[in-house]
């Protein structure tokens, strides 16, 4: 590719032939900028091969120029205007000192020199506008932001086609937690008739739907499965604090959450996988609500509901009557105590009367408290236990499947395969592996929300801010598709800086010859 890149090319003096020009690009820069700087330089004579940036090493042997255009802000440096050059930099440039240049009359070697000024001249007269440097600047991080979108969305789907290899045991795992804990509660190991028609179940472990689509592969019940990440249920537990700050359950636990939510209120059974697992324990909390346990106290409260919304309303306006009374007591007394008042039985008895009316309030602000509270459903019978996977795991293998992963483990799981029929669904191995690559996709995942919401903070200021300062062009040099008409202007300061590279090149190579001659 590289070869045919040089179809234009002029060779003048027969040094020049041995240090041929290379510039490398990413294979998006290359399509939009190869014509237009092709074209640029073969109106000054100079030919520049330009390929990609996975062009063999082998084949880079035979230039002496190798350039490159990251386009970038190298990791570590600041995002501001001390950057603006490292964003437009060409590493392999050679530096050149124009003053230093020895007089010539060839007329290619001026001709270049003379173009070489000017496009510098372009560079430096573009890099004094304010609102160029900070649209040059906030481009780069975007573009930043874009490449990282990318880079873990394909880390997402190759963790994605890891898992979709070594799930099944996982959710054979779940089933046998969810049999246990039903077991535990009940007494009865009735699982699979609950599930059917009972039972619902929701599952924490931030692995979003793919744990339903797995349980119901499983003849699980869609119906009554649902499933909540740790974000979620972190702002519920927040907003359930709120909504409580005046009573016991300001501070409340994820055990006092859950079972006195109206979120969880129809939830029977609450799996949490907080995926902290060691090499031989994988504790998962489980939230078991017996089904239809209520105490006598509290179905008294169910059947009054109504009837308690109006001793609350009624309570909340004696309490306003009685703080008014007192609010009238205490300016009494303060009126006594300031006009030294003598009379000590009628100040007595204002006092009396102020201590009357603090007991009455105290009395009615538990009263209203006790009105209040959440009703309690299935009290003693409701709790959250742990139970470990790897252990119910393994206490649900045959022989046969703890053989099948014992030769896995000595690499003749193939071998194995070949003579024993196995169920994957069984292998503690892919248990193990599927744990490791979902706490992997789970931090991917979480990280490219992230910066996918940071992108799109993001690209909404750059649209404003080129809407603000006009940085705007009607013709698109660039065909990049990228949103915003601004990208012609950082084309072609770009395009600028790579002829700029190859100019120096050409000249370094002429000005070497003529000493060479000398």
């Amino acid at each position: 590719m590289a070869d045919q890149a040089q179809y234009k090319r002029d060779h003048e003096g027969n040094g020049n032939k041995e240090k041929l020009i290379l510039l490398l690009l990413r294979k998006d820069l290359r399509k939009i900028y190869m014509k237009t700087l092709v074209d640029r330089l073969h109106d000054s004579g100079v030919t520049v091969a330009v390929d990609e940036t996975n062009y063999p090493e082998e084949k880079q042997k035979k230039f002496h120029w190798i350039l490159s255009f990251p386009g970038d802000i190298p990791k570590g440096k600041a995002h501001d205007a001390s950057s603006l050059g490292l964003i437009f930099r060409v590493p392999g440039m050679p530096k050149l000192q124009m003053e230093k240049l020895p007089s010539s009359d060839s007329v290619k070697l001026t001709k270049l020199i003379g173009r070489y000024k000017e496009v510098q001249q372009q560079c430096k007269d573009q890099v004094k506008n304010q609102a160029f440097v900070k649209l040059a600047l906030i481009d780069a991080v975007l573009r930043g932001k874009q490449q990282l979108i990318q880079k873990f969305e394909d880390l997402e789907n190759r963790l994605e086609q890891k898992i979709s290899q070594v799930e099944k045991p996982y959710y054979k795992g779940i089933g046998y937690i969810l049999s246990t804990s039903i077991e535990k509660i009940t007494g009865i190991a009735v699982l699979d008739g609950l599930m059917k028609g009972l039972v619902h179940v929701m599952i924490i472990d931030d692995m979003e739907k793919r744990t339903i689509d797995g349980l119901v592969a499983l003849d699980f019940k869609r119906k009554f499965l649902s499933f909540m990440s740790t974000s979620e249920l972190s702002k519920k537990i927040q907003e359930f604090r709120n909504a409580h700050a005046e009573d016991e359950f300001a501070k409340a636990n994820i055990e006092e959450f859950i079972f006195n939510s109206p979120d969880f209120e129809h939830v029977e059974i609450v799996f949490f996988n907080s995926w902290k697992f060691t090499e031989d324990s994988f504790p998962i909390r489980v939230a078991l609500r017996k089904k239809a346990i209520i105490s006598k106290k509290e179905e008294r409260k169910v059947q009054q509901k109504d009837q308690a919304e109006g001793k609350i309303a009624a309570e909340e306006e004696a309490l306003v009557v009685v703080k008014e009374k007192l609010e009238e007591v205490m300016r009494v007394i303060n009126k006594m105590e300031k006009s030294h008042f003598d009379d000590e039985d009628e100040y007595q008895l204002q006092t009396s009367a102020r201590k009357r009316f603090l007991k009455d309030i105290k009395i009615r602000e538990l009263r209203l408290k006790e009105l209040k509270r959440p009703i309690s459903k299935g009290a003693g019978e409701e709790k959250i236990i742990t139970i470990d996977l790897f252990d119910i795991f393994k206490n649900n293998q045959s022989f046969m499947d703890r053989m099948s992963d014992k030769a896995g483990s000595l690499g003749l799981g193939e071998l194995w395969g070949k003579h024993v029929k196995t169920d994957d669904s069984f292998s503690f191995n892919k248990l193990a592996e599927m744990a490791r690559f979902s706490k992997d996709w789970i931090k991917a995942s979480a990280q490219l929300k992230k910066i996918k919401s940071q992108t799109t903070h993001l690209a909404k200021q750059l649209k404003l801010f080129v809407e603000k300062n006009e940085l705007t062009n009607s013709v698109s040099s660039s065909g990049s598709g990228t949103e915003g008409n601004y990208q012609p202007l950082l084309d072609k300061h770009i395009l600028d800086r790579l002829e700029l590279a190859v100019l120096s090149c050409e000249i370094s190579n002429l000005t070497a010859d003529k000493l060479k001659k000398e």
